[in-house]
């Protein structure tokens, strides 16, 4: 009994009272299994695209509910990696001075099912918003870089607007010495499909045969490019035809065509099909491709050509620009499409933080003021109370942020893995002030939801 009761004499008061209210059990069988499902689903999900389907992983259709999954396995998983994540980041609150970060990483350790209620909604708009917004950068780097990197031209004309290159300014190109001028014009064609009954509209090029192999590398994966005539067509997988396939399609002038197919098209091809101009005889180039030549003019250089271009245009509503700078453009362009669409979604998910965030930590608000009551008893003043409750809010949307930068570096490396099998290595680029600026307003929700509760707590009695 001596023995019993000077062990039980040397725990001091807040170590017994947060022991006392450590919850025992965390995850239930069922919990820890569907879970690890929902883990064990996105991962091989992860691994086919990659491996198998690499294209796949830029349609949103398939990556986001990859992305869902693994979010929904961290969701479900949070109670069981709460703890350890925590007492790693309580490692350098033990470091303060007095009993503050002991206080702090005790709250959140203590109730591991309401910290990882809490650190559920921050989970999942960090990872949401960092995976979102990371992946969209992602793949708007790789469709820059399938558009860009089969170019060999050295230089570009851009119509200024939107009715594309005139025929004499085209015909003025091709009269200077030194430049080997490919065009190429957007148009649509459109199939039938749906057993006769529905119409699907798709974008081609119209460019020159002869000269499309001299400005464009264009992966092809069966058939070639030299083949391409008046009755034929080269085409992409989505498509879903094979080499030698008779289609019917209707010309944008609303024509009737039959072309065969002479090519497949890569995955890296920067159109999705080409026909010859006679397919397209009312769309004008929208872009000019040029090659320098030797002409043995003096001072005929890439300068030079430049301004031999430049004179050529000048007055016909076009713009001469390097591949490079073109290369920059079509990256912006990209980067800019999706941008309205992603701020849409982080909308919606923040709304939903804030919901779901405040009402956790306000219901949460009864059972904690006996806690905080019993702290004032124990001589913390107010000033010390709400600087527990913001450092317990700040520790438990940590968590939820180290949880997301798991869940938002797996999703990625995956989508990274299939998307360097299309295109080669891509900049790894997260915007990274956009997710800070997610996780600052986290932030600042929890302390608020908790703070609010906590400076109202009188010291005078324990509430019941």
């Amino acid at each position: 009994m001596a023995v019993a009761a000077r062990r039980a004499g040397r725990v001091r008061p807040a170590e017994a009272m947060r022991e006392a209210a450590v919850e025992p059990r965390v995850m239930t069988p069922g919990r820890l299994l569907a879970g690890g499902g929902l883990l064990a689903t996105a991962v091989i999900s992860l691994l086919v695209n990659a491996f198998t389907d690499p294209a796949a992983a830029t349609n949103d259709k398939t990556f986001m509910p990859v992305v869902m999954l693994l979010v929904a396995a961290a969701g479900l998983l949070a109670p069981l990696l709460v703890r350890p994540v925590a007492r790693l980041l309580a490692v350098p609150l033990a470091r303060l001075r007095g009993a503050g970060g002991l206080v702090v990483a005790a709250g959140a350790l203590a109730s591991t099912r309401r910290t990882a209620a809490t650190a559920a909604p921050v989970l999942v708009t960090v990872a949401l918003a960092a995976t979102l917004l990371g992946g969209a950068a992602l793949t708007d780097a790789t469709g820059a870089a399938t558009r860009t990197a089969p170019v060999r031209a050295a230089h570009l004309v851009l119509p200024t607007g939107t009715a594309g290159l005139d025929r004499q300014l085209v015909e003025r190109l091709r009269a200077v010495p030194e430049a080997d001028v490919t065009t190429a014009a957007e148009t649509v064609l459109y199939t039938l499909e749906g057993e006769g009954t529905q119409l699907i509209r798709r974008t081609a090029e119209a460019v020159d045969p002869a000269a499309l192999t001299r400005t464009l590398a264009v992966p092809v994966t069966a058939g070639s490019l030299p083949g391409l005539r008046d009755d034929t067509i080269a085409v992409s997988p989505t498509w879903e035809l094979g080499l030698g396939e008779r289609v019917t399609l209707w010309r944008a002038d609303g024509g009737r065509v039959s072309l065969t197919v002479v090519a497949l098209l890569g995955a890296g091809a920067p159109a999705d099909a080409y026909v010859t101009p006679a397919n397209a005889p009312a769309a004008l180039p929208s872009a000019a491709y040029v090659v320098p030549r030797p002409s043995g003019v003096p001072g005929s250089g890439s300068a030079g050509l430049a301004a031999a271009l430049r004179d050529a245009a000048a007055g016909h509503n076009a713009r001469v620009v390097t591949r490079d700078v073109w290369a920059a453009e079509v990256a912006e362009g990209k980067a800019s499409a999706g941008r309205l669409g992603l701020l849409a979604v982080l909308a919606i998910m923040l709304g939903y933080t804030v919901i779901t965030m405040i009402g956790t930590l306000l219901m949460a608000a009864p059972d904690r003021a006996a806690e905080h009551g019993a702290l004032r008893l124990l001589g913390a003043t107010r000033a010390q109370l709400v600087r527990y409750a913001a450092g317990e809010a700040l520790l438990v949307v940590a968590v939820g942020v180290l949880l997301a930068a798991a869940v938002t570096a797996l999703g990625l490396l995956g989508l990274y893995a299939a998307l360097l099998r299309l295109s080669g290595p891509v900049p790894f680029d997260v915007p990274w002030e956009a997710v800070a600026g997610v996780t600052a307003l986290c932030g600042a929700l929890a302390v608020a939801a908790a703070v609010v509760p906590a400076s109202r707590v009188r010291g005078a009695a324990i509430p019941r």
